[in-house]
């Protein structure tokens, strides 16, 4: 069990708007400006392999935040951990003993995560992950944070999605790993208590692109809605590429891992009418400063990360130890409330898409 310290404490974050962009002015109980001790902070995130453009986005996250907070004395060093968990084992051992760094913002893979963690929490060093969702998560240590909710509740909010669309028969295509796993548990538990039978339950390794066996078992199964849990890109789109091409006529739900245009992309039309559960994409006014850096809107997990940056940096400013003084941060973020509990966890936010003309749409 962590650290048990979660009082708010009075510093706020006021979103300003003003010449297209967003600023973020922070009153940290008077503690000086933000940037005025100097903080080295670890980006440890997928930079190659498939889950490269995952780690682009977050990138872009930390990246935005330094700019838009005027973070002059906060230093970025990028490492790649590939979303995989030896790379990213190495990963945060290089940015702490070499390196030198004060935290690190990573992994995204839960698998990565569950594996970084252990080094992490040996050299008493704050990780903050701003994508890895699987439950087991909230175990990993004293030092390790994330800024998006664990699946133990978007396996609920899924499950209730499923129901209220009028489904009764679910089949789960997950991947191998730590976040497939874990989901596909929660949605065992969860989905058959609100009347909804789960009546195939199908495992991938992460990357495969062949699922033929996999969805021709599932088809047997007769379900009416198919819940695919991915985070590689690759084979999130390749399931709904086959999923039409085997003609099983069903409706699919998507992990936040599928609200990516690169899927859409790769699943040549197989992605029409997917519905997906997602974590916030950020505010109107984070999307209009990251618009304005980098020419496209945010991808996954890059408002989850600008506010990991925001949470260490404020933590920073705070007398003590910096693992005690995220205990105790709460500022309304550009993703939601940003305030942990006694896991490092937050409250858990969803949002639903559909994916209409190619394009995702709110619900």
């Amino acid at each position: 069990m962590k650290n048990m310290r979660n009082v708010l404490v009075g510093a706020a974050a006021l979103l300003l708007i003003g010449g297209g962009c967003a600023q973020q002015a922070v009153d940290n109980g008077g503690n000086g400006d933000l940037s005025s001790e100097p903080l080295k902070v670890g980006v440890m995130v997928p930079l190659s392999g498939d889950a490269a453009s995952y780690g682009t986005s977050v990138r872009q996250g930390a990246e935005l935040a330094v700019q838009e907070l005027g973070l002059e004395n906060v230093e970025l060093v990028f490492e790649d951990s590939k979303c995989e968990g030896k790379d990213a084992a190495a990963a945060v051992s290089k940015l702490i003993n070499i390196d030198g760094v004060d935290a690190i913002i990573g992994e995204l893979c839960s698998g990565a995560t569950l594996a970084a963690a252990p080094v992490a929490e040996g050299a008493s060093k704050v990780m903050i992950s701003p994508a890895s969702t699987a439950p087991t998560v909230s175990d990993a240590g004293d030092y390790i944070f994330r800024t998006v909710p664990s699946d133990a509740s978007q396996g609920l909010f899924g499950a209730q999605l499923a129901k209220d669309r009028g489904f009764e028969r679910m089949a789960v295509l997950y991947t191998n790993d730590d976040y497939g796993v874990g989901f596909d548990a929660v949605l065992k538990e969860r989905a058959p208590a609100l009347g909804v039978s789960v009546v195939a339950s199908e495992a991938v390794e992460r990357k495969t692109v062949d699922l033929r066996t996999q969805l021709t078992k599932i088809k047997g199964a007769n379900p009416d809605v198919v819940y695919i849990i991915s985070n590689s890109p690759d084979t999130a789109a390749a399931a709904l590429k086959q999923i039409k091409e085997l003609e099983l006529n069903v409706a699919v739900i998507g992990s936040e891992g599928l609200k990516a245009d690169e899927v859409v992309a790769g699943a040549q039309g197989g992605a029409e009418g997917l519905i997906v559960t997602a974590v916030s994409a950020g505010t109107e006014a984070f999307t209009a400063a990251h618009n304005a850096a980098y020419g496209a809107d945010p991808g996954p997990f890059s408002a989850q990360s600008y506010d990991a940056l925001h949470a260490l940096v404020q933590a920073h400013a705070s007398e003590g130890e910096l693992k005690d003084a995220l205990y105790n941060v709460s500022f309304d973020g550009v993703s939601g409330p940003i305030a942990f509990d006694e896991n490092g966890d937050i409250e858990a936010s969803y949002q639903v898409f559909e994916v209409k003309d190619g394009a995702f749409i709110a619900q």
